[in-house]
C-alpha cells in the first residue's frame, strides 16, 4: 500500500514538473503580450514624430512670410492699403492654401533723436486696422543704434496659431509669432498711402 502511495505521489510530481516545463515553453502567446506593452509606446512615437515634423514645417512657412512680406514692402517707394491687402492674401497662401486664422502686421519704424526711442511711422495689420498708432514706442525687440531719423525700417510680423485635429485636443495650438526686417531699397522710407495721394512716411 505505502509502495503505492509512494508511486502515485511521484508520478504526481513528475506530471505537476512537465505540466510546469510545458508552461514555461510555452510561447504561442508571448509575442501578442509583447506586442499590447509595445503598440501603444510605438504608436505614440509614431504620431508624436508626424506632429512634431508638420509643426515645424508650418513654422518655417511663417519665417518664410514675414521676410517675403517685409522684403515685398521694402521695395516700394510707398504702397497703398490695397496692396498691402494684396500682400496679405498672398502671405496667408504661403503658409497654408486653405482658409487659415493668420494675422499679418507691417509697421515702418524710424529713431526718434530727441529720446533715443524706436517709435512707429505708420503701420496697418491683416484686419484692416492700426495695430501701433504713429508716434508710439514700437514693443518690438529692435536694436536702436542702427536706426536714425532720415530713414525708416520695415518690420513684418506675422502671428499664427497652428492646431493640427491631433495636437488639438492633445496640447492644443501652438502660438508661432515671427519678425522680419527690410530697410527700405528705392528710397529712405516707404510711404503708406490710404489711397493715391494721400500718403504718410
Amino acid at each position: 500500500m505505502r509502495k503505492d502511495f509512494t508511486a502515485m505521489t511521484s508520478s504526481r510530481r513528475l506530471s505537476l514538473t512537465g505540466a510546469a516545463s510545458r508552461f514555461a515553453s510555452n510561447r504561442s502567446g508571448l509575442a501578442a503580450v509583447e506586442f499590447a506593452f509595445i503598440a501603444p509606446i510605438m504608436i505614440l512615437l509614431f504620431f508624436g514624430v508626424l506632429e512634431a515634423s508638420s509643426a515645424y514645417s508650418v513654422n518655417r512657412k511663417v519665417v518664410l512670410a514675414s521676410n517675403t512680406l517685409a522684403d515685398l514692402v521694402a521695395q516700394e517707394t510707398s504702397i497703398t492699403k490695397s496692396s498691402l491687402e494684396d500682400l496679405f492674401v498672398g502671405m496667408e497662401d504661403v503658409i497654408d492654401p486653405r482658409d487659415i486664422n493668420v494675422t499679418f502686421r507691417v509697421v515702418s519704424v524710424a529713431l526718434d533723436t530727441a529720446t533715443g526711442e524706436v517709435k512707429v511711422r505708420w503701420s496697418l495689420d491683416s484686419s484692416g486696422g492700426t495695430p501701433y498708432a504713429t508716434g508710439s514706442v514700437y514693443p518690438g525687440s529692435l536694436d536702436a543704434a542702427l536706426l536714425d531719423d532720415a530713414s525708416s525700417l520695415i518690420v513684418a510680423e506675422t502671428s499664427y496659431d497652428y492646431a493640427s485635429p491631433i495636437s488639438q485636443k492633445v496640447i492644443g495650438p501652438i502660438s508661432m509669432n515671427k519678425a522680419a526686417t527690410r530697410w527700405p531699397r528705392l528710397s529712405s522710407r516707404v510711404q503708406y498711402c490710404v489711397v493715391a495721394g494721400s500718403c504718410t512716411s
